[in-house]
């Protein structure tokens, strides 16, 4: 299982989301390889199902943004996802990057970079995401290189199921009077609560539980965090990321 409590440094693990998004678009194998070269120790990505139950990396809940297409990943073949421009929304420099399966992006990483895979579930649905998504991490060998992300605590719970020996964390935006006891019967290993509602005495009765704390969200003090103990922090661009005051 991979350890979220296995600072690098004395510092937190910083997290690529969904790659570098701040340079490159995210959920693609540019993005990811920025991700890696700016100074990721883990690259965060999102995957939804296909129509034909191929497991595609993709964040938005429709295509027509990114894409330029009508509808959602779930309505179309990988075969036909695979030919979308997905990176010329965000720069020209990138036209001609294409949605790629996790199959693809776990050969890459294996044995270079650890993945924190969210299981997308909006609107909340399709059963089949985590049981296939597994599959593909242990046909790779890479159960100990990853760990899954969800607000969706149903899919951490099926994905715990198949294979308990991956990491697993519960995402939550909320400042709570007790944040574990939305986690109790819960088999998850840390908790990412929102960096801006988030105290140190949080991160504190977080850690005393026995979980890791991998917080989220849009805010981030770098050096305020570690202080307070976090176990990862998060960037758009790991790059810029600085533990010094």
């Amino acid at each position: 299982m991979f350890d979220l409590r296995a600072r690098k440094n004395g510092n937190p693990l910083v997290v690529g989301h969904r790659g570098a998004m701040a340079v490159a678009p995210g959920n693609t194998l540019p993005g990811l390889e920025l991700g890696l070269a700016r100074g990721a120790d883990i690259l965060e990505l999102d995957v939804q199902l296909s129509a034909d139950r191929q497991v595609m990396l993709f964040h938005d809940i429709t295509l027509e943004a990114i894409a330029g297409v009508a509808g959602r990943v779930a309505d179309y073949p990988a075969s036909y996802l695979e030919t979308l421009d997905v990176g010329a929304w965000f720069d020209p420099a990138f036209a001609g990057t294409m949605m790629p399966r996790l199959d693809t992006v776990l050969s890459w990483a294996r044995g270079r970079v650890p993945l924190m895979i969210e299981l997308k579930h909006e609107p909340a649905g399709d059963s089949d995401l985590e049981q296939l998504t597994v599959d593909l991490i242990l046909d790779h060998g890479m159960a100990d290189e990853v760990v899954f992300i969800s607000f969706d605590q149903f899919a951490l719970q099926r994905a715990k199921s198949r294979y308990p020996g991956i990491a697993a964390s519960f995402i939550y935006v909320a400042r709570l009077l007790n944040p574990l006891a939305q986690v109790s019967g819960l088999n998850v290993d840390a908790l990412s609560p929102a960096t801006n509602f988030l105290t140190p005495g949080e991160v504190r009765q977080i850690h005393a539980a026995g979980y890791a704390c991998t917080p989220g969200g849009w805010w981030w003090d770098y050096p305020l965090l570690k202080s307070w103990g976090v176990d990862t922090v998060s960037a758009n661009d790991p790059a810029l990321v600085t533990f010094n005051a």
